[in-house]
């Protein structure tokens, strides 16, 4: 296997819950742009959480079947 750390899914886990709290409670205080900006800004952190991995996983595909 790659390697891949457990604490990763946790941390995602964790960011998703705190994101969900900020989403709502700006939603209810009548602030949708914050709402909107605050879960783009959850989404991009994920993201950078999660792409190296991903490319890990093509770098391990592709030197398994030899591509390139």
């Amino acid at each position: 296997m790659l390697g891949v750390d457990v604490s990763l899914i946790f941390r995602l886990a964790t960011l998703a819950i705190i994101i969900t709290i900020f989403y709502t409670f700006l939603k209810q205080a009548g602030r949708d742009e914050y709402a909107y900006m605050t879960l783009l800004a959850g989404l991009a952190i994920a993201l950078l959480w999660v792409i190296p991995l991903i490319m890990d996983l093509f770098r391990a595909v592709r030197s398994v079947f030899q591509l390139y």
